[in-house]
């Protein structure tokens, strides 16, 4: 019996093994697209329910062990997620739809939508529009990405962060700067410590229905990063390496490099002067004086003793067959050359449908063309979510950075390698020379001596010398000898839990913090320049800042029948914190090390501070969608500001609207428009950044005198200064034509009040300058999004895109004038003026006429009222200084025009609708695929709008240091020569003419530009390469930024500044040629 029972189980044991083994087995299958059959590689395929999966190879192709019943999820981003049953067949192929983008998740204020339900404007940055550019931080990236965001690269320095404005100019004087948002926290770091490599998603928000939600901190927009998180569908490892080269590909200024041309310059600007100055014998004094007080005679390159044996009189030019004794190193050869860029990302990724990781690091060192200068930065980024409970979600987020920015020779004013690039004349080398003019060896640093001018010379014993501009400076030797920069750590991090109360009621909470510890450091060397009597010097400030934000959310959701519902009540704190201590010290004991211990005189105490704010806010939404036809949306928020005294609450609202025309019967069987809504939204938001921490109280400044407490006051209170509040509307449109044309357009006004202005009272108050709310300003414009499919192939796609913004601003009211108690007539701010009915950005400066052919004298005009109508300024007739200020109090004023050379007796008046602002900014793309092959393009442009070119000014006239000491643009070939010369330039007459380069509109520019922003040409390869090699996809590309500029004068550069006008010591936009290589395990 015993033994027919062994067989009997042994006999079911191997029945059932049969049955195990006959379940599991090994299926294969293919994955294409239902449109066109194309294969998809890297498309997801799991086991329903488990972590088991694969990827499709580059041919679409999986292999996958499963069992009989099993249930296959196949998905792909962008594509409808298919399903299949493991049935008695061993393969199983699978087509799957295009996803409607409009159903895509878009994230929003405190929560998501789709981009159909959204009743406001939100644009999405795709992460690949950003991968593919190589710049630190993602403020860069978003150059052209979104119409009506402006991206304004104020320097090429490595590390540096972009300003950016969304919808032209919100404010006069308060703050224009959007709100950062990173992971649903409000973010106040610095966005380096984000590695683009890390972000999912950029999300722009422009309009009050969008903002609002964020009140105080709404005004000017709102920017949000999402980054990367783990995912159930794959467990991943992706590899990104890229390395390519920095250089300076934007055009600078054109300035004369011929020493020989230059040198024929200064010795006609001379001769002018001496003419001008009634000299009888103007050629002989020059010639005797060029090489002696003019040009110290060191600097004396040629083979000639003076004036008279270099310069032929008849022409102003050095006689042929003239030779050189040596040639000077120019400052533009040393400063610019081309350097390495190198960065590497990991990033590594899982999960199941319980817990999903995210794990990254990252490292980039970028160095700038310029000697001495880069940025290096390492990051590392968790991003954890788990599912503890069905009712209790859990996550955390954790970003770290470490950073090095070394930004030497740029010090803010004459000693910076841009300045002397652009300014310094080509006579004077960057070497030392002694009296024989021989170089000099350097016994410190080896090679030779770096010259500063007189300060070389009374250090080596030499006969006196000096040059005639920028004397004492060396940014040549700056930049090697001394050191100026930044380490910064940095943390940002949240945490948050999601609870599910009851069905369709959740509360949600996180807590999110930025921390950074900033030390800057700027030092002299003790050996050569102005340092050198004092031993060295060390500037070092440490900066700590704390952000905390704190939110507690209770969210509802409920749909029935075709109605859908959501609503939220929140509450959120934000803490600000910073402290700061500035130490300044001289003496170095040891050289090269930058430690305040290692300088042994305290050249000033040490000082610091700290300082901080609190914003509590309380605010609900409601959403709500019937039929997925109507949608209708509403905020509202109360904030509280420590900043003010007793305004410090604000509340502010927004109200949406939209319509999905397409989804009408009206519209079912249309074949023209694919998807077609109307949207309309208005809305309050406000700002409290424009003003300082305690505007509420008045606060003084302490300090010792004679050891005894001495109190100077530092800001005066104003106990009613409150919020600038900003009304914004706006109506749009979003449509599809059929499968090649998507596009949306927005208009919107948007009124801000309250205005932050500095009032300058009567001294018998004992206040001076007191911040208050006054004016009102409108900011209204077009926005327009196009992007065109024009080709739509099997193995070939093209696809073009557009965008674009038309905005203006007026000053609706003006602020009080404080003697009379009524609006200003006019308020000028440099160049430009406000009144009412004008802009910001127009122009209020005097009006250049040319030069007079008879003398070479500049000429402008002046305005005057024609008291007696005969058409001449004569007796009895008024000249006008102000023209706004003129009309005002005589609003029938006969006024004519004549000319004048005198600078001071022009006319001062709005030139004829001149203004800061373009008709027309923003960017197009173009993207195409061939087969394996990918490229893409991306152009930035501008039309319309004027700007004020000063650093041309300072280029074609300096009068202060004269000729010899400062270079001049090649425009100067131009110059009135002779009598009867047709020219715009004035003669050259060395610091004679007065006012040649003062304010008028002869430094007026276009801001017209076209740039090419960024080029990528990208290879994947095929899956026959990677066979047996663990890899799942491989990506080689090239890549190109910042490739050139043209604009109305070669070196002009209109997006380099938020109004387009130029400036000194420009650090152009790196140009940057990459190679980099993807891969995914």
């Amino acid at each position: 019996m015993k033994l027919k029972l062994t067989w009997l189980l042994t006999l079911f044991m191997a029945f059932v093994m049969q049955f195990s083994f006959a379940q599991e087995k090994t299926v294969t299958g293919t994955v294409t697209t239902a449109t066109d059959g194309m294969p998809l590689p890297g498309a997801s395929v799991i086991v329903k329910g488990t972590s088991r999966g694969q990827q499709t190879d580059f041919d679409g192709k999986y292999t996958i062990k499963v069992d009989q019943g099993d249930v296959l999820v196949i998905s792909y981003v962008g594509m409808t997620p298919g399903e299949i049953t493991i049935g008695a067949a061993n393969t199983y192929d699978i087509a799957l739809e295009d996803a409607n983008t409009l159903d895509e998740v878009v994230i929003v204020g405190y929560g998501t939508t789709t981009k159909k339900a959204y009743a406001g404007t939100a644009t999405v940055v795709k992460s690949e529009n950003i991968e593919t550019k190589n710049f630190s931080n993602v403020s860069q990236s978003l150059a052209g990405e979104a119409a009506g965001v402006t991206v304004i690269n104020t320097s090429g320095q490595p590390g540096s962060t972009s300003t950016i404005r969304i919808r032209g100019f919100g404010s006069v004087n308060g703050n224009r700067a959007p709100l950062y948002v990173v992971d649903g926290v409000p973010f106040s770091g610095s966005l380096n410590s984000i590695n683009p490599s890390d972000i999912k998603t950029t999300t722009i928000l422009k309009d009050a229905t969008a903002t609002a939600i964020y009140g105080s901190r709404g005004a000017n927009g709102v920017i949000l990063i999402t980054t990367k998180g783990g995912t159930a569908s794959e467990s991943y490892i992706e590899v990104d390496v890229r390395t390519g080269i920095n250089t300076q590909l934007i055009d600078r200024y054109e300035v004369i490099t011929d020493p020989e041309e230059f040198i024929g310059y200064v010795w006609e600007a001379n001769v002018n002067r001496e003419i001008l100055g009634g000299n009888a014998d103007p050629v002989g004094t020059v010639n005797n004086t060029l090489f002696t007080t003019l040009i110290n005679p060191v600097y004396n390159m040629w083979n000639v003793a003076n004036g008279a044996e270099l310069i032929d009189p008849a022409t102003g030019k050095v006689r042929a067959g003239v030779t050189r004794k040596f040639t000077p190193k120019n400052y533009a050869e040393e400063a610019f050359n081309p350097a390495y860029r190198t960065e590497a990302n990991l990033r590594m990724g899982g999960g199941n449908e319980d817990v999903k990781y995210f794990v990254s690091a990252g490292f980039l060192d970028d160095s700038g063309y310029i000697i001495n200068s880069g940025y290096k930065r390492y990051t590392t980024r968790l991003n954890i979510n788990a599912k503890v409970k069905p009712w209790l979600k859990l996550g955390a987020n954790l970003g770290y950075a470490y950073s090095e920015t070394l930004a030497n020779g740029q010090t803010n004013g004459a000693e910076n390698l841009f300045e002397f690039a652009d300014k310094m004349p080509p006579i004077y080398g960057i070497f030392l020379r002694d009296d024989n003019q021989d170089l000099v060896e350097d016994p410190i640093f080896g090679g030779f001596q770096y010259d500063y001018g007189s300060i070389s010379a009374i250090n080596n014993g030499f006969a006196p010398r000096a040059r005639p501009a920028s004397d004492g400076l060396n940014p040549i030797a700056s930049a090697l000898y001394d050191y100026v920069g930044t380490d910064r750590h940095e943390i940002n991090g949240s945490f948050n839990a999601n609870i599910n109360i009851a069905e369709g009621l959740t509360f949600e909470t996180t807590f999110g913090a930025q921390y950074s510890n900033n030390v800057f450091k700027n030092t002299s060397n003790q050996f050569y320049g102005g340092a050198a009597p004092s031993g060295g010097t060390l500037f070092q400030r440490d900066t700590e800042t704390l952000t905390m934000n704190f939110l507690q959310l209770l969210r509802y959701r409920k749909d029935f029948g075709k109605h859908s519902i959501e609503a939220l009540v929140a509450h959120e704190s934000n803490d600000f914190d910073r402290s700061r201590i500035t130490a300044n010290k001289s003496k170095s004991v040891i050289p090269g090390v930058y430690e305040i211990n290692n300088y042994i005189v305290d050249d000033f105490p040490v000082s610091g501070f700290s300082e901080g704010r609190t914003l509590e806010s309380y605010f609900g939404q409601i959403n709500y969608d019937y039929d997925d036809k109507y949608y209708l949306t509403g905020s509202l928020r109360r904030d509280g500001s420590s900043r003010f005294a007793y305004e410090k609450y604000g509340t502010f609202y927004s109200i949406g609207g939209a319509w999905i025309l397409s989804n009408e019967d009206f519209l079912a069987d249309n074949d023209l428009f694919t998807f077609l809504k109307l949207k309309g939204s208005f809305g309050t938001t406000g700002d409290e950044n424009g003003v300082g921490f305690y505007t509420g109280i008045d606060t003084f400044n302490a300090s010792n005198l004679g050891g005894s407490i001495a109190i100077a006051p530092n800001t005066f209170e104003n106990e009613s200064l409150t919020w600038e509040t900003a009304k914004q509307y706006q109506v749009g449109v979003e449509f599809g034509l059929g499968n090649w044309l998507d596009a949306s357009f927005d208009y919107f006004v948007k009124d801000t009040e309250n205005l932050i202005f500095s009032r300058r009272n009567p001294p018998s108050s004992g206040v001076a300058v007191i911040t208050v709310n006054d004016g009102e300003l409108r900011n209204y414009g077009l926005e327009f999004d196009l992007t065109g499919h024009i080709i739509s192939k099997d193995d070939f796609t093209l696809d073009v895109s557009l965008n674009g913004a038309m905005y203006d601003n007026e000053i609706t009211t003006m602020p009080l004038e404080p003697a009379t108690g009524l609006p200003k007539i006019l308020d000028r701010q440099g160049n430009y003026a406000y009144t009412k009915g004008g802009s910001i950005y127009d122009f209020y400066i005097r009006e250049y006429a040319g030069v007079d052919p008879a003398d070479g004298y500049p000429m402008w005009n002046q305005y005057y009222d024609d008291v007696n109508g005969d058409g001449l300024f004569d007796s009895g007739d008024t000249a006008i200084q102000s023209m706004t200020d003129y009309l005002d109090a005589n609003p029938d004023a006969n006024v004519e025009k004549t000319l004048t050379k005198t600078y001071a007796d022009a006319t001062e008046r709005f030139n004829d609708g001149k203004s800061g602002i373009p008709d027309v900014a923003g960017a197009f793309r173009i993207a195409a695929r061939y087969k394996n092959w990918n490229l893409s393009t991306q152009f930035t442009y501008s039309l319309g709008g004027y700007a004020y070119d000063n650093q041309y000014a300072e280029l074609i006239h300096d009068n202060n240091s004269g000729i010899s000491g400062t270079n001049r643009h090649i425009d100067i070939r131009d110059r009135w020569q002779q009598p009867g010369d047709i020219t715009s330039v004035p003669r050259i007459a060395d610091r004679v003419i007065p006012n040649v380069r003062s304010q008028s509109t002869r430094f007026l520019i276009k801001k017209d530009y076209l740039a090419l922003n960024n080029i990528l040409l990208g290879y994947t390869l095929s899956s026959k390469f990677l066979d047996n090699t663990g890899l799942d996809m491989v990506n080689l590309y090239v890549s190109g930024d910042n490739l050139f500029v043209k604009s109305a004068r070669v070196g002009y550069n209109a997006s380099l500044s938020e109004s387009g006008s130029s400036g000194r010591a420009t650090y152009a936009p790196l140009t940057t040629f990459t190679l980099g290589v993807k891969l995914k395990f």
